[in-house]
């Protein structure tokens, strides 16, 4: 009988393995263990994913120290590993370098199994028993089995779905992880094709994995939840081939203030992970990056700093502070009064009215020429100006 479903969502980050799937990243075994223990002892994920079977000796000693590690932690049970169905080669590889549990990776289209594989449905599902029994007798958890494709097959496939997943059943899986493997649905087709399974297999939990072609990610996970998936999977700053994989930030934040499903994650570590991820992928974070941009939190409007100083208007529950993090309020062009006021008094100074307004003059005017003002630049335009302090605060 299935479990009820917490009111957790379950976030399984796969940084580790589809964030290597960005073109020209590669982590190697010091930043797989960095990111692996900022993942599960900073932000507190659920599950970790760490690689790939077979890939190459790298990814095997990656993969043996952050096992190794995880045990030590007794954390062993959250790290999980892609295992594919290839006669137990897979399966020996997972256990041989110490990680304890495998997502298995099955093709979830009637057109993948057909074109990719060259196997009909039932030759596929031999493939599949015989990759679990291996892993019964390595003594190697199964966490979850991957339908890669599922999106399409949902959709241009649904008999083969339901035939492969009531045949998953049988086999004794739990979990299965719904793929939108080429980012192609939306909300709508999300909640209609999440429901159907949640329905039609109530004994069997779902995780719905979405990519972010259309830039839909966020928007999708968020339906797949509604719809009843128990689980969602992430990857620190979106990486992923193609556009990228859901934005473990972004679903950490819209599932509590969207869909008031909260994660265990620890909000405030989302920057320093963000800025360690970014830091060993070499990827940079756009500034307007929700969350964890060097921007997202600032603003640049006179009237939008106005209304913050007198009554927080421009305030949301996307607040700053449970990041971490603070509200800026940036000099320029469209700075107001309210803006060079935040700035003087972070510096501790107070200027005369004629002051006042001549520094704030010459800063809109350094912006008007492409010229950058901050607030460490002020007091030397106050000398510049010969504006003379008339107070300390």
């Amino acid at each position: 009988m299935k479990s009820k479903p917490s009111a957790h969502v379950q976030l399984m980050d796969t940084t580790l393995r589809d964030g290597e799937q960005t073109p020209d990243v590669s982590f190697d075994a010091d930043e797989k263990l960095a990111i692996a223990r900022a993942l599960l002892c900073d932000a507190k994920v659920d599950r970790i994913e760490v690689g790939s079977a077979r890939v190459s000796a790298g990814e095997r000693r990656a993969a043996g120290r952050i096992a190794t590690w995880a045990r030590a932690e007794g954390l062993h049970d959250r790290v999980e590993m892609l295992a594919f169905c290839d006669g137990g080669r897979s399966v020996d590889w997972i256990a041989e370098v110490g990680v304890e549990r495998l997502n298995l990776l099955v093709k979830g289209s009637e057109r993948h199994c057909r074109l990719q594989l060259g196997k009909r449905l039932g030759e596929h599902v031999e493939s599949i028993r015989a990759t679990l029994e291996a892993a019964a007798r390595a003594r190697l958890g199964v966490s979850g089995v991957y339908l890669e494709d599922w999106s399409r097959g949902a959709l241009e496939s649904p008999a083969y779905v339901d035939e492969l997943v009531t045949a998953l059943g049988a086999l004794g899986v739990r979990r299965v992880y719904l793929a939108d493997t080429l980012g192609v649905l939306q909300p709508a087709s999300t909640a209609r094709c999440v429901r159907r399974m949640c329905r039609r297999f109530p004994g069997l939990d779902f995780e719905f994995h979405a990519h972010d072609d259309y830039g839909l990610a966020t928007a999708n996970a968020l339906a797949a939840v509604r719809a009843g998936a128990s689980g969602l999977h992430a990857t620190v700053n979106g990486l992923g081939e193609r556009a990228g994989n859901a934005s473990l930030s972004e679903l950490v934040v819209a599932l509590r203030d969207h869909a008031k499903r909260p994660t265990r994650v620890d909000e405030r570590a989302l920057p320093a992970l963000s800025a360690l991820v970014a830091q060993a992928s070499g990827c940079l974070v756009p500034h307007n990056t929700p969350v964890v941009g060097r921007h997202v939190f600032t603003q640049t409007a006179g009237v939008h700093a106005d209304g913050d100083a007198k009554a927080n208007l421009y305030g949301s529950r996307l607040a700053p502070e449970r990041f971490g993090r603070q509200r800026q309020y940036a000099l320029g062009k469209l700075a107001g009064r309210a803006s060079l006021a935040h700035h003087l008094r972070a510096l501790g100074l107070t200027l005369d009215p004629a002051a006042f307004d001549a520094l704030l003059a010459a800063a809109v005017a350094r912006g008007d020429d492409k010229r950058p003002i901050g607030g460490e630049d002020l007091p030397v335009l106050m000398r510049e100006l010969g504006a003379e302090p008339v107070a300390s605060a």
